[in-house]
């Protein structure tokens, strides 16, 4: 029984793997924006052009990470309470804790900041400043997800 809430878990956050990796491939001509939002090696017009793809999957995607991580929540859940809170699972449990209370703590500002700004008229440096905070935030989602999947099949291999 214990193998199926953490397979479940596994499933959950490999799935949020996938959304982000999409979103990284995205954003990806606008990474420099990541650590420079003036930076020349992001045209003008892909920022806008990026900026207006996110806007498009900003309605659907928080909703579907939402259940996505909160499903992954209580499958980590169950999947201690099973195996008696050892340490494999608590460690997965302090990974997930620590990473989604710093992703949950800048995300909604992030999203704002995108969500409430035209692609197409409002000020060039305030869509690259927002687009820059935004991806890097989903790269964090990225290596956070990408790390409990690994530690999931860990989990799962070694049980």
């Amino acid at each position: 029984m214990t193998e199926i809430s953490t397979t479940l878990a596994t499933i959950c956050f490999a799935f949020a793997t996938g959304i982000f990796t999409v979103l990284s491939l995205i954003e990806k001509p606008v990474w420099s924006l990541i650590h420079n939002p003036s930076s020349k090696n992001a045209d003008d017009n892909i920022v806008r052009l990026v900026h207006a793809q996110l806007n498009r999957l900003i309605h659907l995607l928080p909703p579907t990470m939402k259940a996505t991580m909160g499903g992954g929540a209580i499958f980590l859940t169950i999947q201690g309470w099973q195996r008696g809170f050892d340490w494999p699972s608590n460690l997965v449990l302090a990974v997930f804790i620590l990473c989604i209370v710093y992703i949950i703590s800048h995300l909604e500002k992030r999203i704002r900041a995108v969500a409430d700004t035209r692609s197409d008229t409002d000020d060039i440096h305030k869509i690259r400043i927002g687009l820059g905070e935004l991806a890097a935030l989903h790269h964090i989602g990225l290596a956070t997800t990408a790390s409990l999947t690994i530690l999931q099949i860990l989990v799962l291999v070694t049980k």
